[in-house]
């Protein structure tokens, strides 16, 4: 796990993600012509929805000397693997605090979780931030929570490439820069081009908690009554379903399942009287499949609770059954 610290412009802070890269001797990756080629629209969409992002793009390559499409293509397009997770949030009526909590596990290649990435970034004019990214992708965020109370992270529900788009990571990115409320995170995924289908789960610190299932061609959006909600690889909502290909839905059979089910009860046993171990034993669960790592060759490389309220963070790096929470200071 490493904390990366970056403030100023958004040129400046890439001149400084620069230097951050510059101390990895296989950076940058090898893209072909053609790959390179392919970024442009995905960096035209970028001006017109997190415009201030290309600056620290230009920042990176302007400090290593490198083709400014190279980062372009690592973190605007889809070229990479896609991400899967699992995230929920509770609100705070629920948790003996009297504060929210979102909750969120990586899931990828448990040997990743030595690449993690603690970005703490302070762009001029904008909002400070913690997110979680990990080796390369500096300017990307895959969940975080902002000064304001903004926490979020979300779910691959398919992997379906619906073309060029805003991606999950600078979506989650530009939501942590410029939003200080669950309903204006909302506005701006519901305007975005998607990628991939996803869910995002967010939470404030006014207990304000969304669901936003988003895929090219539709965005259902549901602000949970019972304080909690809960996604993994999944759309809840049937109108959503039909925008999942026959495979992903055999994919996301295993482990997947079981994990609705479990955490479904699990919130009605502990509703009113949730704590921080209560989740952390919940992320740990074999039996229910939360902590993965059986055959379909997904394992939990990282987790975390973000309190917005609190401004406090708890990271595992690796699987959570043999690893422990370490507590981070937000902003």
């Amino acid at each position: 796990m490493k904390k990366i610290e970056a403030k100023g412009s958004y040129y400046e802070i890439g001149l400084q993600l620069g230097k951050a890269l510059e101390k990895d001797k296989s950076y940058p990756p090898k893209f072909t012509e053609e790959v390179l080629k392919k970024s442009l629209v995905y960096e035209e969409i970028a001006k017109k929805y997190a415009p201030d992002l290309l600056d620290e793009f230009k920042g990176i390559t302007d400090h290593l000397g490198i083709d400014y499409y190279v980062p372009i293509t690592l973190e605007l397009t889809p070229h990479r693997f896609e991400t899967s997770c699992l995230v929920f949030a509770i609100s705070g009526e629920h948790t003996t605090s009297g504060n929210p909590i979102l909750a969120r596990s990586h899931e990828w290649k448990e040997e990743e979780s030595e690449n993690l990435r603690l970005c703490y970034i302070e762009p001029e004019g904008k909002l400070k931030s913690m997110g979680f990214t990990f080796s390369w992708p500096l300017v990307s965020r895959y969940g975080g929570i902002n000064e304001a109370g903004v926490a979020l992270a979300s779910a691959s529900s398919s992997f379906e490439n619906n073309g060029p788009g805003i991606i999950l990571n600078i979506a989650t990115r530009w939501i942590l820069d410029n939003c200080r409320t669950t309903k204006e995170a909302v506005t701006f995924l519901e305007k975005i081009p998607k990628v991939w289908g996803e869910t995002y789960v967010i939470v404030d610190n006014e207990n304000t908690i969304a669901k936003v299932e988003s895929h090219a061609k539709k965005t259902n959006v549901t602000y949970p009554e019972s304080g909690f909600t809960f996604n993994s690889l999944h759309y809840d909502s049937p109108e959503m379903q039909d925008f999942v290909t026959k495979e992903d839905r055999e994919f996301f059979k295993v482990p997947f399942n079981k994990r609705m089910v479990f955490m479904d009860n699990w919130f009605e046993k502990n509703k009113g009287q949730i704590v921080d171990s209560l989740i952390q034993e919940a992320l740990k669960s074999h039996e229910h499949d939360m902590c993965y790592h059986g055959p379909v060759g997904l394992e939990i490389c990282w987790s975390y609770l973000l309190k917005p309220t609190e401004k406090k963070a708890l990271v595992c790096a690796g699987r959570p059954c043999k690893n422990e929470f370490k507590e981070f200071h937000t902003y």
